[in-house]
């Protein structure tokens, strides 16, 4: 089955048409949704499944893959372990970042600002073709939800993210506050420090009064739970809400984009970020996902752990939340331990 999925996404690629694939987390199904032309969408189709592709500003057009075609995989997971032998993520921009985490704290102490999420975009040699990376995607990270995206007009992209943005059925809404990220340790005994739980704390605040802003209803917050990525861990809070699927819009739009690749307050956030990144996030920390109007249901994913590929390089993106606490050299590891997670993929 396998490699009736890998054939399958050749022949797209080779007959230049748009698709969507998503293998969610902790499944072995993979799911294909494509397009007949290559016609770029950018409606939601009447009574049709579609793919949702959309950039992190969402003052910017999204994306969409109509569902003219949708085939599923089974993808049983091959015996792997990362290697880093032919890939090096080098500490390019080290004193740069550093030093715009060191601004961004003086900022946070003494403004309105509590968090921002400052990221990086870095690129390496491409060294191997698209469906190697994506059978290395889907073997290393089991516990992630792995997409690959392809127009023609905008390219592809890759990713393994850790978190839900919305899922949705049976008039039941489910999101997660995702924030805090310490390496993954041979150990039982996990300890997450103030910066980190104060972090969490934020981004489920946030999500909260989102979801009270959308008009949902028996909004419920779950423990503060340890949740695996990979090589990382991260600080979780499962939320759910009831709502119907007609409010779905509204509830993103509130939600995103959330304080964990944003930050608090969201306004003087993005201004920062705009401001003080310097380049263009595109699809980075956008959100990429389904929406099926018949039955009533989607998942939406914030796009993290992502990449583009080009034809002899890929850029692969990483960030980091920064609150008063934040000390720039391990913010600085902290994003090339996620720029790492990617790059494992392309060897």
């Amino acid at each position: 089955m396998r490699e009736n999925l890998l054939t399958y996404i050749s022949e797209l690629l080779t007959a230049d048409l748009p698709f969507l694939l998503l293998r969610k987390k902790g499944g072995t199904s993979v799911d294909v949704l494509h397009q007949n032309s290559r016609k770029l969408h950018k409606t939601v189709p009447d009574k049709m499944t579609c793919g949702v592709f959309s950039k992190f500003q969402k003052s910017e057009n999204q994306i969409f893959i109509w569902g003219e075609m949708i085939k599923k995989f089974t993808w049983d997971h091959a015996v792997t372990s990362s290697s880093t032998s032919a890939v090096e993520i080098h500490n390019e921009g080290q004193m740069h970042h550093e030093k715009l985490v060191d601004n961004a704290v003086k900022s946070i102490k003494n403004t309105e600002l509590k968090k921002v999420v400052l990221s990086k975009k870095q690129t390496l040699k491409r060294t191997n073709p698209d469906l190697d990376i994506l059978k290395n995607l889907l073997d290393m990270y089991p516990n992630a939800n792995c997409y690959f995206f392809y127009h023609p007009v905008v390219g592809k992209w890759m990713g393994a993210t850790p978190e839900t943005l919305l899922s949705y059925k049976n008039n039941k809404l489910q999101t997660m506050s995702l924030a805090g990220t310490q390496p993954a340790q041979n150990t039982s005994e996990i300890t997450w420090g103030n910066k980190e739980k104060e972090e969490q704390k934020l981004v489920t605040d946030f999500i909260v009064r989102a979801l009270e802003s959308s008009a949902v209803k028996e909004i419920k917050v779950g423990e503060v739970e340890t949740a695996s990525a990979g090589n990382l861990l991260h600080l979780k809070t499962e939320i759910t809400a009831i709502t119907h699927f007609e409010n779905l819009q509204k509830c993103i739009s509130e939600l995103h984009p959330t304080p964990a690749v944003c930050g608090l307050p969201r306004k003087q956030a993005l201004e920062y970020i705009l401001t003080h990144e310097n380049y263009d996030r595109s699809f980075y920390t956008g959100y990429l996902g389904w929406n099926d109007p018949v039955n009533e249901t989607a998942d939406y994913y914030v796009n993290l752990r992502c990449m583009e590929l080009f034809d002899d390089h890929i850029n692969v993106y990483a960030g980091g939340g920064i609150t008063s606490l934040s000390d720039p050299h391990a913010e600085f590891q902290e994003v090339q331990n996620k720029l790492m997670t990617m790059a494992t993929v392309l060897v």
